[in-house]
């Protein structure tokens, strides 16, 4: 008797379930393929943005196809940027900017851009404090 029962379990268990609310019909002949992320254009980080929380400023002049760009910082004197870059990876646009300045030994951006709201937002590090800040930029320009 108990073989009996493992050997409807199994069977049963081999069979495919279907349920026709559920299951997918695709009526045409053209293969279904997954959506594609869509590609957000680099060139919309060219520009000026204002932190949220005060008025410094990051200035993106010009995106390299090497992954640099060309950046200035102020708040609101200029700062020194010693390097700035993007990339664009896990679906996102990302920016990275270095500070080397009086008062910026090695503060840095990493920041993500939101298409969707026209946004630049990530971390900043305090490197004098050793503090890492929550940040969003909004455009100006």
């Amino acid at each position: 008797m108990l073989f009996v029962i493992i050997t409807v379990f199994v069977f049963s268990c081999n069979e495919p379930q279907k349920d026709k609310e559920t299951e997918p019909q695709n009526t045409s002949s053209e293969t279904v393929s997954p959506q594609q992320k869509t590609i957000p254009d680099k060139s919309k980080l060219v520009g000026e943005w204002t932190r949220t929380d005060a008025p410094y400023q990051i200035k993106i002049t010009e995106l390299l196809d090497d992954g640099t760009m060309k950046a200035g910082y102020f708040n609101p004197a200029s700062i020194n940027v010693s390097s700035a870059m993007w990339a664009f990876g896990d679906g996102v646009l990302k920016i990275y900017i270095e500070l080397r300045d009086e008062n910026y030994p090695g503060s840095n951006y990493n920041l993500i851009y939101y298409p969707e709201r026209d946004l630049l937002a990530g971390k900043y590090f305090q490197a004098v404090e050793s503090v890492t800040y929550d940040v969003g930029f909004t455009r100006a320009k």
